[in-house]
């Protein structure tokens, strides 16, 4: 398939009565392809980390370690809590195998000078983290992060601001992240957003399935209220709600995500709005829940609501 198909491709999805597993072979074909032009276009240095992350991929226990290292990181509240973490992660893990010669001896000999000089080595480790992960981690303060969005404004291109950071420990932190991320909807340089539930809301209970979701609901009202009311003005004059997407990634998650998105978004004051959902692909009832969103996104239009998106 050619790069030029791909919108006629789009167009003949739109219109085509294709069969499940003819639909599925498109968009193996369609994914393809796009990867194809994506590769084409790819740069230097997108090229070699590129290459780095396929060794990765390869080498389980170093990817293992690399995720606990980033998750870790950055949260102790000394630079010696930070080094015992590392020497704890080196140890259970080992030096990952995919980093090249020099960062492997340099990994080491971060984990030997730790004990001793943790002033000095953790924050060229965190340094090193911050620099690897910065096209894709931004920073939240708003010096920084105004100036990329309105680059990216300026380009054409829709930032989905995805706040990290989502392991919460009680009602009281669960209310700090919903009111950030409210905060983030008041913003105009801010117009599409991703959260999860589980970090707006502490207390899911799977064997309380009815009352969570309830719950669940109530934060969704704060967000999808908050869309609606810094709407973004488009070209023409018109204003259009904000974008809030549902994100996931446990199964513990996925019923109650999309039965709370459902239930919401059927209600009087949201029948307008369009928002979004992601399924998680690995997710094991993924495709059963996608048809049934599928199948009440159709009675929702019927019944005069918006369109509803979804992404895997």
């Amino acid at each position: 398939m050619t790069d030029s198909s791909i919108p006629d491709m789009m167009a003949e999805a739109r219109r085509g009565q294709w069969t499940d597993q003819q639909l599925a072979a498109k968009a193996v074909e369609l994914a393809e392809s796009i990867l194809k032009q994506s590769n084409a276009g790819m740069r230097g240095k997108e090229k070699r980390q590129a290459q780095q992350m396929e060794r990765m991929m390869n080498d389980p226990a170093g990817k293992a370690f690399t995720l606990a290292l980033a998750d870790r990181v950055f949260r102790p509240s000394s630079p010696a809590r930070g080094a015992e973490l590392f020497r704890y992660l080196l140890d259970g893990y080992g030096v990952p195998r995919y980093l090249s010669a020099a960062d492997r001896f340099a990994m080491k000999m971060g984990g030997r000078f730790s004990a001793q000089f943790p002033g000095v080595v953790m924050p060229m480790i965190t340094s090193q983290l911050r620099k690897e992960s910065s096209n894709v981690i931004l920073p939240a303060e708003d010096g920084k992060l105004r100036p990329h969005l309105r680059r990216r404004r300026k380009g054409g291109i829709r930032m989905n601001i995805n706040q990290l950071g989502e392991a919460i420990l009680g009602e009281s932190e669960a209310h700090h992240r919903l009111q950030q991320v409210v905060d983030r909807l008041t913003d105009k340089d801010c117009d599409y957003i991703s959260v999860k539930i589980s970090a707006i809301f502490s207390q899911i209970h799977l064997v309380a399935f009815e009352e969570t979701v309830k719950l669940i609901q109530e934060r969704l009202r704060i967000l999808y209220r908050a869309a609606i009311t810094n709407a973004v003005t488009l070209p023409d004059g018109s204003r259009k709600p904000k974008f809030v997407n549902l994100d996931m990634e446990e199964y513990r998650d996925l019923h109650m995500t999309a039965e709370a998105f459902k239930r919401t978004l059927m209600e009087d004051e949201f029948m307008q709005l369009e928002a979004g959902i992601v399924l998680q692909a690995y997710l094991p009832d993924s495709w059963e829940e996608q048809m049934k969103l599928c199948a009440w996104a159709k009675e929702r239009v019927e019944q005069g609501g918006r369109a509803s998106k979804y992404a895997w």
